[in-house]
């Protein structure tokens, strides 16, 4: 590794004569950032921050180095789902955003891609599940910006949409198994363009989300299989 560059004096990007000019770091007012590392995830549940949504079976927790956050099944009607519980986020017109997520699905046996799962941003959950009944065939949320596969297929679908009508790059990339991925999507004002480790895969110009829209993990089964997905953080950042 290099020598990294030393500012000993800071860096700035805002102009003198503004106040944060002389604070010795960027300004930390020009974007809304949040990031999940999970390190203090309370996986009993007492932080009323996070909604955990279990359907029938299923478990959370989390591993070392780093926090991993770990989203278990036990049985073939098992669907888990964590979403912050305080719809907060919204895309808007000339105004950039970035979510990014370093995420995996590991197979408890049987054949990869029989699961499903979700990994964005969507509307709060608190009625319906974020995919109908396992297998899982389709979605069950009416706004959203992220990436979506389905049973049967290792297929990872790109989309956004508001009010139940999405755009969507089906088969974009794929996904396998116990395989770390970043998966991330960036809102330039007016468009999506979404990557996979650093690589663009596609953008999407229409339906973006307008509502309030809230951090997701979600994995459903598809086999009667100890499936999981692990998620190392999520990050969020938008521009004021």
């Amino acid at each position: 590794m290099s020598t990294p560059q030393r500012f000993l004096n800071g860096i700035s990007n805002v102009t003198i004569d503004n106040p944060l000019g002389r604070l010795p770091y960027l300004d930390p007012t020009k974007w809304a950032i949040w990031m999940e590392d999970f390190l203090h995830y309370d996986v009993a549940q007492g932080d009323a921050a996070w909604i955990l949504d279990v359907v029938n079976a299923g478990a959370d927790a989390v591993v070392g180095p780093t926090g991993v956050l770990t989203l278990t099944l036990t049985g073939a009607s098992d669907s888990v789902g964590l979403q912050q519980s305080n719809g907060a986020w919204q895309l808007t017109s000339g105004k950039k955003a970035i979510f990014k997520t370093r995420c995996k699905i590991v197979k408890g046996g049987g054949t990869i891609g029989q699961e499903g799962f979700f990994v964005g941003l969507t509307s709060v959950q608190t009625t319906t599940d974020f995919m109908d009944a396992p297998p899982p065939t389709a979605r069950a949320f009416d706004d959203g910006w992220g990436f979506l596969s389905y049973d049967a297929t290792t297929n990872i679908i790109a989309l956004q949409g508001e009010a139940d009508v999405f755009s969507t790059e089906v088969g974009c990339t794929t996904y396998a198994d116990d395989t770390w991925m970043e998966l991330a999507i960036y809102w330039d004002g007016s468009k999506s363009i979404f990557y996979k480790d650093n690589v663009e895969l596609c953008e999407i110009t229409t339906n973006p989300p307008t509502s309030v829209i809230s951090p997701v993990v979600f994995i459903s089964a598809g086999e009667a299989q100890t499936d999981a997905i692990h998620c190392d953080y999520l990050l969020v950042a938008v521009e004021r």
